[in-house]
């Protein structure tokens, strides 16, 4: 992973816990998911676009969306990071 904070998706793309599907005809991505365990506690982490220039984050767990934020893209994929970190370290 990048040792700065990642500014796209496409930075987030660069690290294989991330999945990033992408539409067939442009490769504009759709969503970014990453699945997270701990302790046996699961989590799922998400974005997608919303609107231009503007991104939508969640965090799920058990189907139910227990955090989320909407931002520019590179807030969004700096506050999915510290989210991984802080679930990791038992913060969140």
């Amino acid at each position: 992973m990048h040792a700065e904070a990642p500014r796209s998706v496409a930075d987030l793309a660069a690290d294989p816990d991330w999945v990033v599907t992408r539409t067939a005809t442009t490769g504009q991505w759709l969503t970014a998911e990453r699945t997270l365990e701990r302790d046996g506690h699961h989590r799922l982490l998400g974005l997608t676009p919303i609107r231009p220039g503007i991104v939508a984050l969640m965090l799920w767990s058990g189907g139910d969306v227990v955090q989320h934020f909407r931002g520019d893209e590179a807030t969004a994929c700096a506050t999915a990071l510290r989210w991984v970190a802080e679930f990791l370290t038992g913060d969140r």
